[in-house]
């Protein structure tokens, strides 16, 4: 294995997104979901909601370990970086909801957020 200092720009932006990626994907897990109930009744849902808005990460990430399991088959960084842009997008709309009073936009913002799960890839690169 080639030792951190000797890395090339690109291996070094890959593991920066591989770290980024794991980060924002575990702080959708312990931040979000214990205000995700509050959050449902200020825009207007029920607090029974709780359940569908976290199982839609994991239902995502269901189908994004297989799609980026085989996608990191050719190229990592390719595959990070759409899982970047998909939890950027599925937070973004994530926070507007609120402003929209919008439980759909919670629904897809947490898909979203679902499909910008790369640990799959995070294990694999760092493997």
């Amino acid at each position: 294995k080639t030792p951190a200092s000797n890395f090339t720009f690109r291996q070094r932006l890959s593991s920066l997104l591989n770290l980024c990626s794991a980060f924002l994907f575990l702080v959708n897990y312990y931040v979000v979901a214990p205000t995700v109930g509050d959050y449902a009744v200020a825009v207007g849902s029920n607090e029974s909601m709780v359940g569908i808005i976290i199982g839609m990460m994991s239902n995502a990430a269901l189908i994004a370990t297989v799609l980026y399991g085989w996608w990191s088959n050719f190229s990592y960084l390719p595959a990070l970086a759409c899982a970047g842009v998909c939890m950027v997008v599925g937070n973004t709309l994530y926070a507007l909801a609120l402003h929209f009073q919008s439980i759909h936009m919670i629904l897809v913002g947490r898909f979203f957020c679902g499909f910008g799960s790369a640990r799959a890839v995070n294990r694999r690169y760092i493997a």
